[in-house]
């Protein structure tokens, strides 16, 4: 079973006026074999009644490295469309 912690959310003002609203979330997966915990991040994206969710399950067992990652995202008002991308090169430049 999944669980979903919400960590920050942010509201954008749009060039047509309207609010764009982004929830930044952590998730949290078992691994069924060990028990442990494995984490992922989920942004949903809502404008107007209209909503945009993506999801990366299994980035870390690491909470705080998810926990910081997740903050960078929200810090730069990244969108589901283009979560993917960078969080594969957040992960790439952590590596190197």
């Amino acid at each position: 079973m999944e669980k979903v912690r919400s960590l920050y959310s942010n509201e954008v003002t749009l060039e047509d006026n309207r609010i764009m609203k982004l929830e930044y979330n952590m998730t949290e997966n078992i691994v069924p074999d060990s028990n442990e915990s494995y984490y992922g991040i989920q942004i949903i994206k809502i404008i107007d009644n209209n909503l945009e969710r993506e999801e990366i399950r299994g980035i870390s067992y690491s909470k705080d490295k998810v926990e910081a990652i997740t903050r960078i995202l929200y810090q730069n008002v990244v969108t589901p469309i283009s979560m993917v991308e960078i969080v594969d090169d957040l992960i790439t430049l952590e590596d190197m």
